[in-house]
């Protein structure tokens, strides 16, 4: 806090405007605030002194400053004038405060509301852009039929053109179902979880692929219940994407395998999915949980972005280890008895 007078000039400061400008003692003669606290020759262009003693009103106004440490900050200045009743204004009382903090917050949620509105309406985009993806799928199935009495070389040509139109639409459309799924996230029905029960059941549902691609999964799980408070259908979609993530990156090795082991620590129930694939590159490490990132023909590159996202939702971590010998997920939620008594 400083105190003007209507010619520029500093009558007193307090303490902490004196440590702003390196003085112990203002004596005021002489000292225009423009250049004693700003260093500016002329007044700064964001004062409001001559608006203040010209309607007798409080005036309040905003600027950034590069302090000393280097960080840019937002800074509101108030200026409130000095009169006794009657008499003519002389001097104005000037309050400097840092918002760079609620600047930033106010700026932060409006980025969040904008994400959120446009995550609406991609979502709102994605319902529409399924219906002619279904249309296209059909049309294709039909040109299928309608080609069967042309000549041999003219059906296999027509259905080679179907079949690349209608493996790319299949892309469009798992694309989209992952995009709605990953919206929603976030969104939990929470209810126990037995994750020995939920880990069985994904090793079934994935059985018959594995063997399809000659990879073996090994299942080992804990003797004791790991229970967890979470939403069943997301935890499970996130274990089946990993769990076909490395039934993929084995495809094309013989002697394949994946070990998911569950276990529990002090903490949490623990989750590992470990696998003798050829790994993951270093370079490639970093973009594993970045969205829309995939190194596959075929991929979306929203899966292990949903997993991590669902995961962290449950209050987890997600993590992983990766050399030329395979890759090791980890997977570690709170335990149920834990956040109950937490």
């Amino acid at each position: 806090m400083y105190v003007i007078d209507q010619h520029y000039r500093v009558v007193c400061l307090n303490q902490a405007a004196r440590q702003r400008v390196g003085r112990k003692e203002v004596d005021g003669a002489g000292h225009r605030c423009h250049q004693m606290i700003f260093d500016q020759p002329e007044p700064c262009p964001f004062c409001r002194l001559e608006k203040v003693v010209a309607a007798g009103k409080s005036e309040k106004t905003n600027f950034s400053l590069l302090d000393t440490d280097g960080r840019n900050h937002v800074v509101e200045l108030s200026f409130y004038p000095i009169a006794e009743p009657g008499d003519q204004l002389e001097s104005c009382m000037v309050m400097s405060r840092d918002i760079t903090e609620n600047v930033g917050l106010f700026s932060e949620i409006s980025r969040l509301k904008g994400l959120a509105a446009m995550g609406e309406y991609a979502a709102e985009l994605t319902h529409e852009i399924k219906n002619p993806l279904n249309s296209i799928e059909i049309q294709m199935m039909l040109l299928k039929r309608v080609v069967r009495g042309l000549p041999d070389d003219v059906q296999r040509e027509v259905n080679g053109i179907v079949e690349v139109v209608r493996l790319e639409n299949q892309r469009l459309n798992q694309l989209a179902n992952d995009f709605l799924l990953m919206k929603k996230s976030r969104e939990l029905s929470l209810m126990t979880v037995d994750i020995n029960d939920l880990l069985s059941e994904v090793a079934s549902l994935l059985k018959a692929e594995a063997e399809r691609e000659q990879v073996a999964i090994d299942l080992s799980l804990s003797d004791s219940p790991s229970l967890v408070r979470g939403d069943r259908d997301k935890l499970k979609q996130a274990c089946v994407n990993l769990l076909k993530n490395g039934i993929e990156a084995l495809a094309d090795q013989e002697d394949g395998r994946i070990a998911i082991t569950v276990s529990l620590d002090r903490e949490n129930v623990v989750i590992d999915f470990v696998d003798n694939g050829p790994g993951i590159p270093y370079a490639e490490q970093l973009k594993v949980f970045k969205l829309f990132y995939t190194t596959k023909s075929t991929g979306t590159g929203i899966g292990l972005h949903l997993c991590r996202d669902i995961v962290e939702a449950h209050g987890g971590e997600i993590s992983f280890v990766s050399d030329e010998k395979g890759a090791a997920f980890k997977v570690e939620l709170p335990r149920m008895e834990l956040m109950e008594n937490g």
